[in-house]
């Protein structure tokens, strides 16, 4: 690149986003930097935004969010430097020109679990792109949100098809932890747990990550789809994407939601809730409107959002309640996902997922609406500058 500085949207307070410059670090032994396409606004961002910073909160793997941060794990970018050979995910070489995402854990290989549980980045040592580094220190530009991105040596790369388009590749990260529902379904020979073919699904909150498990549980076959928001504009993007009914909370109540539920599924109950809203209050109605012997899959509280209160028996033991934790992804399938995006791409509106774009130079405007109740996926275009 003949650049000597780059930009970067950089996080540096909660509610604070500032344009900073950088000189563009060489790459170390073993690492590379790739010219950035897009990089998205993901619920942990949020968060972060909001001053929620703590993720795996008391585990090894444990780690509080720092200021000042170049943000972004939702990525999609171009090799355009490399420091020797460096290979992607199934072992084949990689080189300048070629257009990637990363798993935005940086694992030991050491540790127990790393050794122990396959295709899933539970290190006790997990260091996080756009979360555990500064941008105050080298390399400074640790996440997406900027025009080049470092990316260390032993990170999990994976190339991204050509065919594929830049608001649609830059949720291959996101649409890769939809594997909560693929770990759901195993579960079904064991007395009709988990998730089972034509069975109803509720999702509580459509957000990006929302929609992104509505989508997965359609392809492997859902029912009824249940959608909650408090969004009309997220409700009827979720219709479009293969929700069936539509319930917007704000202008429900909980009884009126209940008796939807029920009506919809013979007295029962949905056979799998799945809470993508990022708030532990809504937990207790979630397993209120789950039917006895159902699953609920917690999918949206990957930071501390705080506590709620559930009765146990009530809750959980009375319902037999499955219920299935999870605050990060599958390194192992980002191929198989892409695979799936690209053989869907014609069976859903893959382009309006992607529902705003903004360049760096306009962050705190991107931060601020993100949070709004007319945004889907707002990504960072760093396309935008190169096109004009």
């Amino acid at each position: 690149m003949s650049a000597k500085t780059v930009k970067a949207a950089v996080m540096v307070a909660p509610g604070k986003m500032e344009v900073w410059e950088f000189p563009l670090p060489k790459p170390r032994r073993g690492a590379m930097i790739l010219q950035m396409e897009m990089s998205g606004i993901c619920g942990t961002d949020k968060h972060a935004f909001k001053g929620e910073m703590i993720l795996y909160a008391g585990t090894e793997a444990e780690q509080r969010g720092v200021f000042p941060c170049v943000k972004g794990h939702e990525n999609v970018g171009r090799i355009v430097e490399m420091n020797g050979p460096y290979a992607d995910y199934d072992g084949r070489p990689l080189h300048v020109g070629d257009r990637v995402t990363m798993c935005p854990n940086i694992i030991c290989g050491k540790c127990y679990y790393c050794r122990h549980v396959f295709g899933w980045p539970y290190c006790a040592h997990n260091k996080t792109y756009g979360v555990y580094f500064r941008a105050d220190r080298w390399p400074h530009l640790t996440g997406g949100w900027a025009e080049s991105m470092y990316i260390f040596p032993g990170s999990f790369v994976y190339k991204v098809p050509e065919e594929m388009p830049a608001d649609v590749a830059v949720n291959i990260e996101l649409m890769t932890v939809t594997n909560n529902v693929d770990r759901a379904k195993g579960y079904m020979e064991f007395a009709s747990r988990g998730f089972g073919l034509m069975d109803t699904v509720l999702i509580q909150g459509v957000g990006a990550m929302g929609i992104a498990h509505l989508i997965k549980a359609r392809v492997l076959g859902a029912g009824e789809i249940i959608a909650l928001d408090t969004s009309d504009f997220r409700l009827k993007l979720a219709k479009e994407f293969g929700a069936d009914t539509l319930v917007n909370v704000n202008k429900t109540t909980f009884k009126e939601r209940l008796s939807i539920v029920r009506d919809l599924t013979d007295g029962r109950g949905a056979d799998m809730v799945i809470e993508t809203t990022g708030l532990a209050t809504v937990v207790p109605e979630g397993l209120d409107l789950l039917r006895r012997g159902g699953t609920y899959l917690e999918a949206g509280n990957f930071v501390d959002s705080g506590e709620t209160t559930i009765n146990v028996h009530r809750h959980l033991a009375a319902k037999n309640v499955l219920l299935i934790g999870n605050t990060n992804h599958p390194n192992s399938e980002y191929y198989r996902t892409m695979k799936m995006m690209l053989r869907y791409q014609k069976q859903f509106p893959w382009k309006k997922f992607t529902s705003h774009k903004f360049r760096l130079e306009q962050a705190q405007k991107a931060l601020e609406f993100s949070l709004g109740e007319k945004a889907l996926k707002v990504v960072f275009d760093m396309t935008n500058k190169r096109k004009g």
